[in-house]
């Protein structure tokens, strides 16, 4: 069921050729009076729009990528919402995933940098924060996605193509669960819309018709790469949820789990039970600050992309790593631990470090 999910989900970050491309006039900020002529529902729908809007914004992503012609620096881009005065922004996991610098567009037009805080991969959630807080800055509702049913009008906020701002009304067309759990405790829960979603929309919000969240955008099911109608939006109690989880293991990492027999063949190295090679390590995560470093080289191994170069942990604790989910499943034998040592192996030499999770095992939804 995981890997129908993955086939499913077009993970779109808009690239730096696409942005490129991209048609440069955004939404003018001409004032402009409803007129009188609106039905209800044009008025009501136009009154969402104008409420809603100050907390949404624009998420610019750098990444660092090294090909055969050298290291490279790629852009991407997506949406999000602000949901707190502590300046808490709500977007999509792939839209900042491996990122090395994070740029947020507030309604105000300025620019801000922010941090992950949080990434969730298999809900495709993150929690990011500005780096300066400006408690002026608006924010959203988070509503409950619980009571709401097919057929219901949804209206969905980003930047298509970068074409920021851009407003798009929906209904509910379906819920789907794809029997997932998060830890074997939080229901993983995406609604189907029918709101259209395209490039640039990921990590953008999805309104109910109080211009409350319901939903952030993840991602399209389709065969032409555009719009066709059929959108999916993690429901916002499953990201209330994993906000929520105190005890959550997130150190900020992207790996690969690769077992004794391939590290022999691609690094001709004697791991006897594998380990966990990592891709990608999260801005200011704990794994950053323990040092730990991501992969460099791409390559194709076996159908999958890989990256080549980084740390491969060995040991979390006095837990070897057996499988891809060992350092998840590792904070059950550390469940009083806010520092775990971990040892890990860096160009043939074996090392020790501390992962500090005591900023991750926290509520976000309640202010301290």
């Amino acid at each position: 069921m995981r890997t129908y999910l993955l086939l499913l989900i077009s993970l779109f970050s808009v690239s730096s050729t696409l942005t490129a491309q991209t048609p440069k006039h955004q939404t003018t900020s001409k004032q402009r009076t409803t007129p009188t002529y609106l039905s209800t529902e044009e008025a009501t729908v136009s009154d969402i729009y104008k409420k809603v809007l100050p907390a949404v914004v624009t998420i610019f992503t750098t990444s660092n990528n090294f090909t055969e012609k050298g290291a490279i620096k790629s852009q991407g881009q997506g949406s999000g919402v602000l949901i707190s005065h502590d300046c808490y922004i709500l977007t999509a996991a792939h839209v900042v995933d491996g990122a090395s610098e994070i740029l947020v567009k507030t309604q105000d037009g300025k620019m801000r940098k922010a941090t992950i805080l949080f990434s969730e991969k298999t809900a495709d959630i993150a929690l990011l924060q500005l780096k300066v807080l400006d408690p002026s800055l608006a924010h959203a509702k988070l509503g409950n996605s619980d009571n709401l049913v097919v057929g219901q009008n949804v209206y969905a906020i980003g930047s298509p193509y970068g074409l920021e701002n851009s407003f798009s009304s929906g209904i509910i067309s379906a819920f789907r669960g794809f029997n997932m759990l998060y830890d074997g405790t939080v229901n993983v829960e995406f609604i189907q819309t029918d709101a259209a979603i395209n490039s640039g929309n990921s990590g953008g919000p999805l309104f109910n018709s109080q211009g409350e969240v319901v939903g952030i955008a993840s991602s399209i099911l389709t065969v032409s790469g555009g719009f066709q109608g059929i959108g999916m939006v993690v429901a916002i109690n499953t990201a209330k949820d994993l906000l929520a989880f105190e005890d959550r293991p997130w150190i900020g990492i992207e790996s690969v789990f690769l077992t004794q027999e391939e590290y022999a063949k691609l690094f001709n190295l004697n791991i006897p039970t594998g380990g966990v090679l990592i891709q990608n390590v999260a801005v200011n995560s704990p794994a950053a600050k323990a040092g730990l470093r991501g992969g460099y080289i791409s390559a194709n191994v076996a159908g999958r992309e890989i990256l080549f170069g980084g740390d491969i942990i060995l040991q979390i604790g006095n837990q070897v790593t057996c499988h891809a989910d060992c350092l998840e499943n590792s904070k059950g034998a550390h469940v009083d631990e806010n520092k775990i040592n971990i040892q890990y192996l860096r160009e043939g030499k074996v090392f020790t470090a501390i992962l500090d999770v005591t900023d991750t095992r926290r509520n976000f939804l309640v202010k301290e």
